[in-house]
This record gives C-alpha cells, sequence and structure tokens, in this order.
C-alpha cells in the first residue's frame, strides 16, 4: 500500500512519525509531505530520514499567502501527486486541500484532529473526508468518531518516549532547575487573533533567578527578552527531554503546553485561544490557562515551588493506564482500508 502523510506543522510531525515508522516496517510505501513553512522542511528531513519527502505549499505568514500558496495551489499539486505515486490511502491533520484532492481523485483519507473549536474547516473537513477522529470532545456522528487521548500521546506516552538527561549538558543546566519557553508567532492562521510575542511582553515581570530556555518561533524579538535567557536553534535536539526535565512550562501555543502537561511538567498556557483538548487537561489538574499578564503570578508562585518527580511519574502513569495508544489506534483505522 501507498500512502501519504501531509504536515503543516511540527507537532503533527510528532503525531505521525510513530505511524509512519510502523507502516514503513510493513512495506508500505509511505510519502511526507509538509508545507513550506518557518523551520519545518529542516525539522522534516531530521526527523523522516529515509522516507520519500515531497514539499507541498508554503505559508509566508500573510493571508493571501494562507489561501493561495497554503490552499488552493496546494490542492491542485495534491492532486498531480495522488496520481504520480498511485497513493491508495492519505492520512493528515485538518488538511482540507489533501481532502479536496482526496474527493475529487477518489482516494480515502482519514484525519485525526484536536481542535474541534474551528468549526467551519472541520466542517469542510468532515464532508470530504472518509472518517474525522477527534479526543473524547465531541459528539460522535457518521463521519465524526473520537480516540481516548490527546493527539499529542502519540509520540509522549511512556510507551515511546524514555527521556534523556544527556541532553542537559549541551546548555549546562540540572534537572527540574530551569523552565522552558514556547513563544509563538501571531502570524499563522491560528493566532491571527492573539497579541504577538505574549511571554516576551511579560517576560520582565517574571522570576529570573533561575535559567530559561526559550523556543522562538519569531526570531526578530531575540533581543527583547531578559539577557540570561537561552535562545534554542531549531531543530531542537531531543525538545521532549528538555520539557521532561523542565521546572515549568509557559508557552503561549497551545501545543506546547499540552506536551509539558503530558509530560508530567506543571504548564501555563498564555495564549488566549479556549480549548477543548486544554480544558481535558486543566480538570485533570495539569495545566492551567491564564491568558497575558493574568500568568504572571501562577508562573512565579510555581517557579518558587519545589517539583516532584514522583507526582511527574504518577501522573504519566495514570494517563498510560486511562488512554487509548494513539499509534495503535491509527493504525488500526488506516488498515481498515487496505486492499
Amino acid at each position: 500500500m501507498n500512502i501519504l502523510i501531509d504536515i503543516k506543522h511540527p507537532a503533527q510531525l510528532n503525531l505521525f512519525k510513530g505511524l509512519a515508522n510502523k507502516l514503513k516496517e510493513q512495506n508500505w510505501k509511505v510519502i511526507i509531505c509538509y508545507l513550506d513553512r518557518g523551520k519545518l522542511p529542516k525539522i522534516i528531513d531530521k526527523e523522516y530520514p529515509g522516507f520519500t519527502k515531497y514539499k507541498i505549499g508554503s505559508s509566508r505568514g500573510t493571508k493571501w499567502s494562507i489561501f493561495w500558496q497554503g490552499n488552493v495551489k496546494r490542492t491542485s499539486d495534491f492532486l498531480k501527486l495522488i496520481k504520480k505515486e498511485k497513493i491508495d490511502i492519505c492520512a493528515a491533520a485538518s488538511s482540507a486541500p489533501l481532502a479536496l484532492a482526496c474527493k475529487l481523485s477518489g482516494t480515502p483519507i482519514v484525519q485525526f484532529y484536536d481542535d474541534p473549536e474551528r468549526k467551519g474547516i472541520n466542517k469542510i473537513n468532515e464532508i470530504l473526508s472518509n472518517k474525522l477522529f477527534f479526543p473524547p470532545i465531541v459528539e460522535e456522528s457518521k463521519k465524526v468518531e473520537v480516540f481516548n487521548c490527546l493527539k499529542e500521546w502519540s509520540y509522549l506516552s511512556p510507551t515511546y518516549f524514555k527521556p534523556n538527561p544527556e541532553v542537559l549538558k549541551s546548555y549546562d543546566i540540572k534537572p527540574y532547575e530551569y523552565v522552558f519557553v514556547r513563544e509563538v508567532s501571531n502570524k499563522s492562521f491560528n493566532y491571527y487573533d492573539q497579541e504577538d510575542a505574549i511571554v516576551c511582553s511579560i517576560s520582565g515581570d517574571l522570576d529570573n533567578s533561575i535559567p530559561y530556555l526559550l523556543s522562538l518561533e519569531d526570531k526578530t524579538i531575540k533581543d527583547k527578552f531578559p539577557d540570561n535567557w537561552t535562545i534554542l536553534q531549531e531543530p531542537i535536539e531531543d525538545i521532549h527531554s528538555l520539557i521532561y526535565y523542565s521546572k515549568l512550562i509557559i508557552s503561549s501555543g497551545d501545543s506546547m503546553a499540552r506536551e509539558g502537561a503530558m509530560l508530567g511538567v506543571p504548564s501555563v498556557y498564555c495564549g488566549i485561544r479556549e480549548m477543548k483538548a486544554n480544558k481535558l487537561l486543566a480538570e485533570k489538574g495539569l495545566l492551567k490557562h491564564e491568558p497575558s499578564k493574568r500568568a504572571i503570578t501562577p508562573i512565579n508562585q510555581l517557579v518558587a515551588n519545589g517539583f516532584s518527580k514522583e507526582q511527574q511519574s504518577q501522573t504519566r502513569e495514570k494517563l498510560l493506564k486511562e488512554w487509548d495508544d494513539m499509534i495503535l489506534f491509527m493504525e488500526k483505522q488506516i488498515l481498515k482500508y487496505k486492499n
């Protein structure tokens, strides 16, 4: 079987990595397509060695680029590629251009997503896709079904992720004695309505008594952060080990805030998006949503608190017992279309 997997964002890269490797081991031809966006091409080259890869479309941050290069042209390019590579099935995480190309070419597509708040695009994907899968935060229907976990669990479950403390040596830091920060740009579609550089705007009010590691999407503002913050360079080596061994996660983007929570690290999401996926973790006491300046006090409190390695382990073991194996779930859904 030939499968095409579409990746538009680093979080999607990680979502499908285990599945892609598993299918490749079963002698599937796995085609990886990706959007030319930021550092994603470099990360794809590093994380998907040995796979056939195609750069399909681009995003330069403007609404026109997102519409034309990221949607219209992508659909056309996908149609050509599906025919060229004789694709049997496609998988994605909310890719309307690929879904439309599949509909026009009669190719099955299954999608795995976690953002029911984007009702318009979700409805389009539901119409165009064979199945659309969400965490247990939506109502099921003929085409919409659920998986019992969040999609980040496909690569953060203890079954698949083993933290490596050796990565800390490169930054001269000790386990649980630093803060990991993610600052997203508001140039992407998801964050157009969000204040730009949220973490940057509050960084001077935070307790800077311990080191901060900063994953910064827009490097043009790097000089606006405190001098003792370390700006990480992508692709970041073993980023999830860096997150795992941190004392606290601060993120203006929702994906990394959830990643920190699932790794058992206290996590503060300071962006503006109200998301059911985040709420699921908040209800478990694993994630705090404190938009903008509201985040200052809880962040400083968490920096001052101690860190419990025992609680971190218990959190992850509890999730392991409660949640699905996401890779096995995706494989099962895709195998339904074999032959």
